[in-house]
């Protein structure tokens, strides 16, 4: 009998983005993206040693300043350097203006 594919597409997006990441220079790739994961989806390291948060969204719409709230917190929580927002989709006008008063990178289309 054959074990059921449990893994969601969030879980499949967060190891592609991760390894994009892992070809764009970032080392120590990790994805801790589950319940009760403080907003962060996948911590990584680029030289020289900045550490990075990343929240993903596997949107087929646009995505609001939810998820960018959500990165400022994975920020301050695991104490990273610089906090992204990864998304296959676009953003919205209100994420974009939050974004870049929180300092927060924006990678659409990744």
């Amino acid at each position: 009998m054959r074990k059921k594919n449990t893994k969601r597409k969030g879980d499949r997006y967060e190891h592609h983005v991760a390894w994009k990441m892992r070809f764009r220079g970032y080392f120590f790739v990790r994805v801790i993206g589950r319940s009760h994961d403080f907003g962060g989806d996948i911590l990584a390291w680029r030289f020289p040693f900045r550490s990075v948060v990343v929240q993903c969204k596997n949107y087929s719409g646009r995505v609001g300043i939810s998820a960018v709230q959500e990165a400022a917190a994975a920020k301050m929580y695991y104490k990273t350097s610089k906090a992204v927002v990864a998304t296959n989709s676009t953003f919205t006008k209100s994420a974009r203006e939050l974004a870049t008063r929180c300092g927060v990178s924006l990678w659409e289309r990744y």
